[in-house]
């Protein structure tokens, strides 16, 4: 189990990660979107900040603007396609141990169920024997809400099923809002399962708080991680402009708690 920590608290303000980076030596995730959100970013140049760091790094695909699902318009699925591959390309230069990809744009309507999710599952068949080639674990996370995500959790276990090249992300939040059983789903998933995004929310909102500062029981998640026997990546996935001190304190929480 190693703990990783993502840049999300310092996207509005990325000069200010030195500090992060001069007080954590553990696993890093870098989101792909830039500072903003608001243009694309050199990453070639973007990762000279980070080149020191030594510890692990995960790679954060972008979301924005690409969706893997699109099954009304083709000539979006696979120009999204294209540039997934191209993040892998990077992820694999920088030495990056896995990269993070979701499904479909997890804010957009499904018009089309399941050609969607089959346009998903092509293009994510593909990404998979790309990673496979580069030594990157491509890591699916389950994204969208209620009637916008792609799919529901009996379906995301069987995805894995499915594409063997490629793993499970589950984001403990995003099930928390749609009402999955996710301690069951981390054990049925089992050595499928290779990351954890770790934050809190109400229920409602993808408020990214910190753990406890929402209505997520915890105690029967981490007994679900503990019971894992193989090797995962715990990503505390924390919003904007939330302290140094308190994503530090939780990654410490983290570790205690997979270790009882």
């Amino acid at each position: 189990m190693t703990v990783f920590i993502n840049l999300l608290p310092y996207m509005k303000r990325i000069d200010d990660c030195k500090e992060l980076l001069d007080a954590w030596s553990g696993g890093l995730e870098l989101p792909m979107d830039g500072p903003n959100w608001d243009e694309p970013v050199n990453w070639h140049e973007e990762f000279k900040r980070f080149k020191g760091h030594k510890g692990p790094i995960s790679v954060h695909s972008p979301i924005w603007e690409l969706n893997l699902a699109s099954a009304r318009f083709e000539m979006i699925s696979q120009y999204s396609y294209e540039v997934y591959k191209e993040c892998l390309e990077w992820s694999a230069h920088i030495g990056a141990e896995q990269m993070v990809v979701h499904p479909s744009l997890y804010s957009t309507r499904l018009f089309m169920r399941e050609q969607s999710q089959r346009r998903s599952i092509d293009n994510l068949k593909r990404l998979g024997e790309v990673a496979q080639k580069l030594r990157i674990d491509l890591a699916v996370e389950n994204v969208g809400f209620h009637e916008f995500a792609l799919f529901d959790e009996d379906e995301f276990v069987r995805l894995f099923e499915e594409i063997p090249t490629i793993s499970a992300l589950v984001d403990v939040g995003h099930a928390h809002i749609n009402g999955w059983d996710t301690p069951g789903l981390i054990r049925r998933l089992g050595e499928r399962l290779s990351a954890v995004h770790l934050h809190d929310n109400d229920g409602i909102d993808d408020l990214h708080l910190p753990i406890g500062g929402g209505t997520i029981e915890w105690e029967p998640i981490w007994e679900a991680l503990r019971s894992q026997k193989h090797a995962y990546r715990s990503i505390l996935e924390y919003d904007f402009d939330t302290p140094l001190a308190t994503v530090l304190e939780h990654a410490s929480l983290v570790k205690r708690e997979l270790r009882k």
